[in-house]
């Protein structure tokens, strides 16, 4: 009980001695206090870290500048390379003291891999050292000189004289000039000409997004760039990333596919997946499948027909006429042409490795096809 009564008495002397606590009420005064409590703390760190400056550092020690708070500066232990923020007061130590009790396996062990690390790091030092020396007696490329490094005080980096650029490795190449500069200027140039070009492309979706979508379109996120927007057809799900102007197309009747214009590329038309057969107009039924259900003897009198009564092109010779044998699926359809059995084919070329050029007159599509796949008629 005595102690605790002499405790008291402690504690209210202690207390008597200081002014009234400030009021937690006055949010002013108290933020005044702290603010001077905290740079009269800063002031002293700041008088002891000068005084630290001033002071030479026990062997093994050095400092350098802060990783993780650029500009503060730590000490770091040359041997270990582990690094305090405080003032090191005796000498480094080169490795870890023998414990003072036994270790347990997997203590020993630790300390085994620790040991193995600490020689791993020791041989690359040395390497890294004699690479260093190697170095001072090779003539550095254009533009390049030695100087001391900052951060690591004795150690030597390379520094570029024409940007002031540092580097801690040898350069192998002469440092950058004139046309480095040109070619920075020139990559500055596109990337003030992309952003230009994005700012407008923004603008132009800003305007898009308050204008009112034509009938049957409708405005969705994108699947491939999240966050951007596109426009989806509601009949037929196809996206397109412009505004669209007109309706929304219908889907194709059934049979109908829309394929590029040969003779036109960028325009579109609509091509009979049964027959091949194409048109620039938009088809308003079913493709109709008629001709491929014909016999092939019917089939064949049309086609001759049609190829005696029409005007063959002045720049086309045709060298004969030949009637298809064996049906033939084009591999390459933008230089094939497709065959079926009883096809009539108007031949301009032969040529001596088997192939032949000329103009289906089903299809009134030209192009190359096997001749070993027709009969001369």
């Amino acid at each position: 009980m005595a102690d605790e009564e002499k405790r008291t008495a402690e504690l209210e002397a202690l207390s008597q001695k200081r002014a009234a606590a400030p009021s937690a009420a006055d949010l002013a005064a108290l933020k005044e206090r702290n603010m001077k409590a905290l740079a009269a703390r800063k002031a002293k760190m700041a008088e002891q870290k000068a005084s630290e400056a001033s002071r030479p550092l026990p062997d093994g020690w050095r400092r350098v500048e802060s990783r993780s708070r650029p500009g503060e500066f730590v000490y770091e232990n040359i041997h270990t390379e582990e690094r305090q923020s405080w003032f090191p007061e005796v000498v480094a130590k080169e490795e870890v003291s023998a414990p003072l009790v036994a270790q347990s396996e997997e203590d020993a062990a630790k300390a085994e891999r620790i040991a193995k690390n600490k020689a791993a790091l020791a041989a690359r030092k040395a390497s890294l050292q004699s690479q260093k020396e190697a170095e001072k007696s090779l003539a550095l490329p254009d533009g390049w000189k030695r100087a001391e490094s900052r951060s690591r005080p004795g150690e030597t980096v390379y520094e570029n004289t024409v940007t002031g650029e540092r580097q801690a490795w040898f350069p192998d190449a002469p440092a950058s000039g004139a046309a480095d500069d040109a070619k920075a200027a020139l990559i500055a140039k596109n990337k003030a000409a992309l952003a230009a070009r994005k700012a407008k492309a923004a603008a132009a979706e800003m305007d898009n997004a308050s204008k009112p979508l034509p009938a049957g379109w409708k405005r969705v996120e994108s699947r491939s760039r999240p966050g951007e927007f596109v426009y989806e057809n509601e009949l037929t799900e196809e996206r397109q990333a412009w505004f669209p102007e007109t309706a929304a197309e219908k889907p194709l009747p059934e049979g109908w596919r829309k394929v590029e214009s040969r003779t036109y590329p960028g325009e579109f038309v609509y091509e009979n997946a049964f027959t091949l057969e194409r048109q620039a107009w938009r088809p308003d039924e079913a493709a109709p499948m008629e001709e491929a259900a014909k016999p092939a003897e019917e089939r064949t009198a049309e086609q001759l027909a049609q190829l005696a009564s029409a005007k063959a092109p002045p720049a086309r010779a045709i060298v004969c006429k030949a009637k298809c044998l064996y049906t033939y699926t084009a591999e390459n359809r933008d230089e094939e042409i497709d065959l079926v059995e009883g096809d009539v084919i108007a031949v301009e070329y032969k040529a001596e490795n088997g192939w032949w050029v000329g103009i289906n007159t089903r299809t009134q599509r030209n192009g190359i096809f096997p001749g070993t796949y027709v009969e001369e008629m």
